[in-house]
């Protein structure tokens, strides 16, 4: 098969599985490479899973990115905290004019400073404030307990 029937025939699978995502796909030497942006891990995993089931595809190059989520930052922080499995399920989040303010109890540590860390990777972001709780006695690195923490 020519490498231009194949980019064709990989173009329809993108086109069939990407549900209108921004995705673009080249093939050289049997080898499909996507570049753009899917809505989520499953829509990326799926496209690249369809190439490999084309007979003449030796091996995707997947440079698919997870597009962010749109909305108000608040809304854009909770889609992420869900998406990236932290369950704060007391949070509360407080957005105006650049400004997250997070609020609430955290069970671990790593949970209440996750929740920061994705604060900070929204655009528009220009000052984070973590108010956010952890019950007495919970492992933190500034109290140098180490327990429970991964190694």
């Amino acid at each position: 098969m020519s490498e231009q029937s194949l980019e064709e025939k990989a173009r329809r699978v993108v086109e069939g599985l990407g549900h209108g995502a921004p995705v673009s796909v080249s093939v050289l030497d049997a080898v499909a490479t996507l570049s753009g942006q899917v809505p989520d891990e499953e829509t990326r995993h799926r496209i690249e899973q369809g190439l490999l089931q084309l007979a003449d595809v030796r091996n995707v190059r997947n440079h698919l990115e997870i597009a962010p989520p749109g909305g108000p930052l608040r809304s854009q922080l909770l889609t992420l905290l869900e998406r990236e499995g932290v369950a704060l399920p007391s949070l509360q989040v407080q957005a105006q004019e650049g400004l997250i303010v997070l609020t609430g109890r955290a069970d671990h540590w790593f949970d209440r400073d996750a929740a920061e860390r994705l604060a900070w990777t929204l655009g528009g972001v220009r000052d984070v404030r973590n108010e956010i709780t952890l019950p007495e006695g919970a492992a933190t690195p500034e109290n140098g307990d180490d327990e429970g923490l991964p190694d």
